[in-house]
């Protein structure tokens, strides 16, 4: 992966910088080249000119000031670790030239000679947010709201096929529940806290973090949201294939899950995030809870009631 608004770094064999930006540096060769691509590739050919790429990894910390959950500052830094492994140009004419376009990108099928695969300098640092998550989950909720009663009162024409009879009726009044309706991201952070996580006194911020959106649509106006990303980093298998299992097997599945994470009702979470845990199991959890073939403790039982009522994923 290449790196920086500048594009990659292009160095001679010695490691000597040729150009601090290669796809500057392409485009000035093009032009002197007269646009042709087969004329810079046999004059390059012998250069033994390598493309600095970078190996992009995102870290992320946080502050916890305790008290409610949403409670944190969270710091997104980047390390960007510069490597080679490939020169640019063949050092034989390939049996398809890359356009223009290929050429700048420096992705093409006519790879370059191998390298050793080897790492240039010491990894640098960029600061990429700094995002006070209880501000931010204000806003998000306040722009959430602000959304809903805008869409609720839009005007719907509303015709009865059968007798021909119209109405005019808005979109809140054809919604059971809307006004009802909270944004995905508190219902997350209230149901931590509700949960035998939160009662135990795990910070859902040592067990998440949060990749988080702000943008603005020219129609639908502003919307502020995250996805969760967990934190654990052991080897941790979903749950699969368990449609033909009881469900005292699968709440021992869930149950198994628990422990690897490290704490109770880790699978809800999971489930709600929706990757190694699915809705479908949790809806099996309910429905077993609910017909009384499980006992889940009350407070647990009341967030996975709530999230079937209304399911929200992310």
């Amino acid at each position: 992966m290449t790196n920086s608004a500048n594009g990659p770094r292009l160095i001679d064999a010695e490691g000597r910088e040729i150009a601090a930006d290669y796809h500057a540096w392409i485009d000035m060769q093009l032009d002197a080249h007269h646009g042709s691509v087969e004329e810079l590739l046999r004059a390059h050919r012998d250069s033994g000119y390598k493309l600095v790429e970078v190996q992009p990894l995102l870290h992320y910390f946080v502050h916890d000031r305790g008290g409610d959950q949403d409670n944190f500052v969270q710091l997104e830094i980047w390390e960007e670790q510069e490597f080679v492994e490939r020169e640019v140009f063949p050092r034989r004419t390939p049996w398809r030239l890359p356009d223009a376009r290929e050429l700048r990108s420096g992705w093409h099928d006519m790879e370059g000679e191998p390298v050793e695969r080897r790492t240039l300098g010491a990894p640098r640092y960029r600061l990429q947010a700094v995002i006070d998550m209880k501000h931010f989950s204000a806003l998000a909720e306040a722009t959430f709201q602000e959304r809903r009663q805008r869409d609720g009162d839009r005007q719907l024409v509303e015709r009865n096929v059968d007798t021909g009879a119209s109405r005019v009726i808005s979109v809140r009044d054809l919604t059971p529940g809307y006004d009802n309706q909270q944004w995905r991201g508190r219902r997350f952070f209230d149901d931590w806290a509700a949960s035998s996580a939160g009662r135990a006194g795990e910070r859902v911020c040592q067990r998440w973090v949060f990749s988080t959106e702000d943008y603005t649509d020219s129609r639908s106006g502003r919307d502020m949201n995250f996805v969760p990303r967990w934190t654990h980093t052991r080897k941790i298998a979903g749950l699969k294939n368990t449609a033909k299992l009881n469900v005292y097997s699968l709440a021992g599945k869930l149950t198994q899950f628990d422990e690897r994470i490290g704490h109770r009702f880790a699978w809800y979470f999971y489930g709600v995030h929706g990757n190694l845990i699915l809705s479908g199991q949790m809806e099996r959890m309910l429905e077993a809870a609910e017909s009384g073939l499980i006992v889940l403790p009350e407070h647990d039982y009341q967030v996975l009631r709530r999230w079937g009522d209304d399911q929200y994923g992310f």
